[in-house]
């Protein structure tokens, strides 16, 4: 059986569109509400991976998209 290889590689637009993205995300950390244990998030949004926490969305450090905005891009 031969399998196709295919072509992983964004173009330079993508590329470009994500790199502009990751610019205004900012990796945060605190200590879980429930465990204890050091977690690092996005923006203020955090899962423990220890305990299952997650924050609610609304205590995040800035707004989301809604979701026309989300089919958007």
């Amino acid at each position: 059986m031969t399998s196709k290889r295919r072509n992983l590689s964004p173009s330079p637009e993508t590329a470009a569109a994500a790199a502009a993205f990751l610019d205004t995300q900012e990796i945060t950390t605190t200590d879980c509400r429930r465990c204890g244990t050091e977690i690092h998030g996005i923006n203020g949004r955090y899962s423990c991976g220890n305990c299952g926490f997650v924050n609610h969305w609304s205590e995040g450090h800035n707004v989301l998209p809604s979701g026309e905005d989300d089919l958007l891009t």
